[in-house]
């Protein structure tokens, strides 16, 4: 029986590959979206920044023996059986990017922006309405990876994105 295949994705600073590294190895194969982009040839630098043609990241295929974990901003473009949505409040957000090579004022607000308006539902919701999802509050998150795991052992009887719109989390509204 194959395994089945989980992104965690969300806005860069949320903490996907935080996260994702504490993972216990023995049960999880954890790959990055560059990783994957990179296999498939649908990679690229221009202007110093990488650009991934995401469309081909569908084509990618895991065959290992463990639980695989693709992990990134763009990770809900692969193949996958469920997604994990990591949020993080934007006032938090500022100060983890702010961190960052490669982040200017401009980068830093445009990510922030995404998160307020929780962007990243709406591609979730025209590519993948019906796969199962679950959606983290990471700004202080301490049992994320219970939480996680818990989501993985029993993901095939969770809400759908389409079913879990109504109660995404809403940095606007409070």
């Amino acid at each position: 029986m194959q395994k089945p295949i989980f992104a965690i994705t969300g806005s860069p600073g949320t903490g996907k590959t935080t996260l994702s590294s504490q993972l216990p190895s023995e049960r999880f194969d954890c790959f990055t979206v560059e990783q994957i982009a990179t296999q498939l040839g649908c990679i690229e630098h221009q202007e110093g920044d990488l650009v991934i043609t995401t469309d081909l990241l569908s084509d990618w295929n895991y065959e290992g023996d463990k639980i695989a974990i693709i992990e990134g901003h763009l990770a809900h473009h692969c193949t996958v059986d469920a997604l994990i949505l990591l949020r993080c409040h934007p006032d938090e957000l500022s100060i983890r990017l702010s961190k960052r090579d490669g982040y200017d004022a401009a980068k830093i607000q445009n990510n922030i922006e995404w998160e307020m308006i929780a962007g990243i539902w709406t591609e979730l919701l025209d590519r993948s309405p019906h796969l199962p999802i679950l959606e983290l509050d990471m700004t202080n998150a301490s049992n994320a990876q219970d939480s996680i795991e818990l989501f993985m052992s029993q993901y095939e009887g969770e809400k759908t994105v389409q079913e879990s719109i109504p109660l995404a989390i809403d940095w606007l509204e409070g």
